[in-house]
């Protein structure tokens, strides 16, 4: 049996106050991208024992000419904290146990050189797989996997928006318990409809996050945190609309959105026990309506139980309400093949929308570029995620895209140091 050699580790013991010193690193990026596509901006390593103080971020920001000159666009930043071990686990935690061998990790390389994660020939995709983690627990729904739905631009694309009475929107043959959905007309249906709701995982209603499940048990944020789960640290945005401007292509009047931001962090301190990467990326959400509703929801509270009596809400499932084929707000349109649910509930909370400038057509061939107008529903009920041929007709060319450049800085308590002469003090 072979003796492992004795290694000692000089400086292994607790930090003290006094013994740690600040590092401020600074990471630029010029980055481009497509409407609702998360794109990275950069990525930074972090060490056990580090503390973060702060992150602050400045960027100038411009699109390609738009072809409408009304409706706003949002940009908006996220930067997370992910644990090296959540990425890839045992593949890089042999890796640091393992000083006497100071043996190359295991975890995946570059086969060739990444124009989008900016990753070269060899490297390690640690920046494209913590990306993939966070999309998956910050960017999708319960049970959706971060590739749900094609890219746009070579990248994942993020939701439209967070909610909306669309929510609940299901196909008739994925809700369970049909007869007795179907046949609901009276008080006396309430029991089987309240346990057929205990069934609709697939309308979204009966929902939760894992923290809110721990949190039913007393488990605490601090423990939560311990999760193998990413940490937003920090996220701002804000909404412009757009600005005249002069298309560069041909030198006629156009329409362009811009941002400047000039943002920071520092009230919530972040104590990291385990090396890992903070992971910035960027998202861009222009105002869309949805070209595949026939008109508002309110018309079709047409139900004394859609009026949310008080009597019945301890009964959620009480305002599922079923619209067949070529009927309600979806309409009637060439593409549809099976009738719907939906909660009315969701209309309350959520909101709906309201245009009067392009009439519904039932093949959604119109042009709705003045409102922004995105063909969906689609004929699956999606509604959440664009695809790239719609995220292109917000542009004057289909080339489009937005481009920015910046740079995001952190404050980090801890215990290196500098042992790289100025190049200064090398000079003659």
């Amino acid at each position: 049996m072979a003796i492992r050699p004795q290694i000692v580790l000089q400086g292994a013991t607790a930090l003290t106050p006094t013994d740690r010193v600040g590092r401020y690193p600074k990471h630029t990026f010029n980055v481009e991208g497509k409407p609702f596509a998360i794109v990275p901006i950069g990525i930074a390593p972090v060490l056990p024992g580090e503390t973060l103080n702060s992150i602050f971020m400045e960027s100038r920001v411009v699109s390609d000419p738009i072809k409408n000159p009304l409706i706003g666009w949002k940009k908006e930043y996220f930067y997370f904290y992910i644990k090296a071990t959540t990425v890839y686990g045992d593949a890089i935690r042999n890796m640091f146990v393992n000083l006497d061998a100071n043996a190359p990790s295991t975890t995946p390389t570059a086969a060739a050189n990444s124009k989008e994660y900016y990753t070269a020939l060899g490297g390690s995709t640690y920046l494209e797989e913590s990306l993939r983690i966070i999309i998956a627990n910050y960017f999708r729904d319960v049970g959706e996997a971060y590739n749900v739905k094609p890219t746009i631009g070579g990248y994942w694309p993020a939701q439209i928006r967070e909610s909306s009475w669309m929510d609940s929107l299901t196909d008739k043959d994925l809700v369970p318990d049909q007869l007795a959905l179907d046949a609901a007309m009276d008080t006396g249906d309430l029991d089987r409809l309240f346990s057929a709701f205990e069934q609709l995982r697939s309308l979204g209603l009966a929902n939760i996050t894992y923290e809110e499940y721990l949190a039913s048990f007393g488990i605490t944020p601090e423990s939560i945190e311990r999760l193998d789960k990413p940490i937003l640290l920090f996220h701002t945005n804000d909404f412009q609309y757009p600005s005249n401007t002069i298309n560069p292509a041909d030198g006629t009047p156009s329409s362009a959105v811009s941002w400047v931001f000039r943002q920071g962090e520092n009230k919530k301190k972040k104590f990291f026990k385990e090396p890992g990467f903070i992971i910035g990326c960027t998202v861009t959400r222009p105002k869309v309506y949805f070209s595949g509703l026939a008109g508002n929801m309110t018309a079709h509270l047409q139900r004394a139980w859609e009026w949310l009596p008080e009597l019945l809400i301890e009964h959620q499932s009480s305002s599922l309400k079923k619209f067949d084929l070529d009927t309600g707000p979806l309409g009637a349109r060439l593409t549809d093949a099976d009738a719907y649910f939906a909660d009315m509930r969701d209309l309350f909370l959520h909101g709906d929308q309201f245009q009067n400038r392009v009439i519904f057509d039932t093949n959604m061939a119109a042009d709705f570029s003045a409102v922004n107008g995105m063909a969906l529903p689609d004929a699956l009920l999606n509604w959440r995620y664009p695809t790239e041929a719609m995220v292109n007709t917000l542009f004057k060319a289909a080339t489009g895209t937005v481009k920015e450049d910046g740079y995001f800085s952190l404050s980090i308590q801890g215990k290196q140091r500098d042992a790289t002469p100025n190049a200064n003090l090398l000079r003659v």
